[in-house]
């Protein structure tokens, strides 16, 4: 699946990338601030991805032959590969921004390099939390088998990332949230 040819994305100043280490709490600061009371919130793009569905993340669930399908038509705007897994985001998630809208995605660190490419001028929130919260988090999760838990330990090293907001999710998940809503309203949906 060769990324070559992707063409830019449109309105990407409008694009806010999450990135941040699994069991940061990623999903739960985006839940949090969809249903925050009184605050403006962007759309927020559903991920494909090659795992089953999933309560702690909606996402469009896909087998790897159906992934790589959507890479060889066209229909990904952007894709990545991490932790066994592929990731994408169909085009028509990013719909908004073409149309002055603001869109979240829930992206990668690793992947972060290539979007910016993509998309010059996004902005980047890193969610974070110290390696024993990660820890606690992701066995709680269930999702995998500990070889795997520890190999995303493993990755949750602090990898520099250029981040327009940083936020340390180490405590009531509240905080989190109304800074991220503090941020979106004072900087970006002014």
């Amino acid at each position: 699946m060769s990324r070559a040819g992707l063409p830019a994305i449109a309105g990407a100043e409008r694009l806010i990338v999450v990135v941040g280490p699994s069991g940061a709490g990623k999903d739960s600061v985006l839940r949090g601030w969809r249903a925050a009371a009184g605050a403006r919130v962007p759309a927020f793009a559903q991920r494909v991805i090659t795992r089953a569905p999933d309560v702690t993340e909606p996402h469009e669930a896909v087998t790897a032959a159906e992934f790589a399908a959507l890479c060889s038509q066209g229909l990904l705007a952007t894709w990545w590969h991490a932790h066994g897994l592929d990731y994408g985001v169909r085009w028509r998630e990013l719909e908004p921004l073409a149309a002055g809208g603001w869109v979240v995605l829930n992206g990668s660190r690793a992947h972060l390099p290539a979007l910016r490419a993509q998309a010059p001028g996004l902005r980047v929130v890193e969610i974070g939390a110290p390696p024993d919260v990660l820890a606690r988090r992701l066995a709680a999760r269930a999702r995998e088998d500990a070889a795997a838990r520890d190999s995303r330990l493993v990755r949750a090293v602090h990898v520099p990332v250029e981040a327009d907001l940083v936020l340390v999710n180490d405590g009531e998940l509240r905080h989190c949230v109304d800074r991220l809503v503090q941020w979106w309203q004072a900087g970006c949906h002014a």
